[in-house]
C-alpha cells in the first residue's frame, strides 16, 4: 500500500518494511517446509527457522501501540499509518499474541470507520460509502473517499489473505467471530453481482449500488480472483 512517497527514486525501491510481503515470506517458509517433509526434502527444518526468525521481528517491530495494528514501517523506523487489510496478513504467522489479535479484530476489522465488517456479517452500522466491508484502505484514511485501486475498492485475494490469517486464531472468541462475519459479507458481495448481474468483477465497488455493474470504474467484470470472495465460504464450510 505504499505511495510514490515511499520509493527510492533511483532504484525504485520500496522504501518501507511492509507488513503484508513480510508475513507472506513467512507463510512461503512454512509451506516449504511442509512440501519439504512431505517429500523427504533436508531443508524443512531451515525454512521453519527461516519463517520463525521473521515472524518474531514482525511482532518485534511493526507492532505500533499507537494504532493498535501492525503497520508498516519506514528505513527511519517511523510507521508509515496508512493501514489497509495486509496489517492482518501478519496473523498468518502465528506469531501475534491472541491479545493482540483480539484488539486488531475489534479496533479495526470490526469497526465501521476502518473496515466495516460488521461483528455479525449483517452489515448493522455500515455506512452506504463502506457497506460491503473490507476496502483496500481503512475508510478513515483520507483517501478512502476519493477510491482507486489500491485505495479503496475490495479485493478477493485481499480477503483470502485475510481470512487465512484470521482462521490462526480460532481460539480467540472475537477473531472467531470476525473471520465468520468477513465470510458473510464478502460471500454477500459476491453473490449479488453474480445474481443480479452474471459478474464476478476483478475487484468490487465498496459502497452498495453506487456503480451500475457493482464492480469497479475500469475493472474486468469477469476474473477468476474476484471469486475468491465466495472461495473462503467453502473454506469455512470444510470443503
Amino acid at each position: 500500500t505504499a505511495d510514490r512517497c515511499c520509493a527510492n527514486s533511483n532504484t525504485f525501491l520500496m522504501q518501507l518494511y511492509d507488513v503484508g510481503m513480510s508475513s507472506m515470506l513467512v507463510q512461503e517458509a512454512y509451506s516449504l517446509a511442509h512440501l519439504a517433509d512431505a517429500i523427504g526434502r533436508p531443508e524443512a527444518a531451515m525454512l521453519r527457522e527461516r519463517g520463525d526468525a521473521m515472524s518474531a521481528l514482525i511482532s518485534d517491530y511493526l507492532w505500533d501501540e499507537q494504532g493498535q495494528i501492525f503497520t508498516n514501517k519506514f528505513v527511519n523506523n517511523s510507521f508509515y499509518r496508512r493501514i489497509s487489510p495486509t496489517s492482518f496478513y501478519a496473523l498468518q504467522t502465528g506469531g501475534p499474541s491472541d491479545a493482540r489479535a483480539d484488539t486488531m479484530v475489534r479496533t479495526w476489522l470490526l469497526s465501521p470507520e476502518h473496515f466495516c465488517v460488521a461483528p455479525d456479517g449483517d452489515f448493522a452500522g455500515n455506512s452506504p460509502d463502506c457497506w460491503w466491508g473490507l476496502p483496500s484502505i481503512a475508510r478513515s484514511d483520507a483517501a478512502f473517499p476519493k477510491l482507486g485501486y489500491w485505495r479503496g475498492y475490495v479485493w478477493g485475494p485481499m480477503a483470502l489473505l485475510t481470512y487465512w490469517g484470521l482462521q490462526q486464531y480460532d481460539h480467540v472468541p472475537i477473531v472467531r467471530k470476525g473471520r465468520r462475519a468477513l465470510v458473510k459479507q464478502m460471500r454477500a458481495l459476491m453473490l449479488e453481482q453474480w445474481r443480479s448481474r452474471g459478474l464476478i468483477c476483478e475487484n468490487f465497488y465498496p459502497a452498495k449500488g453506487a456503480v451500475p455493474s457493482g464492480c469497479s470504474p475500469g475493472a474486468m467484470h469477469m476474473y477468476h480472483w474476484g471469486a475468491l470472495t465466495g472461495f473462503i465460504g467453502l473454506l469455512e464450510a470444510g470443503y
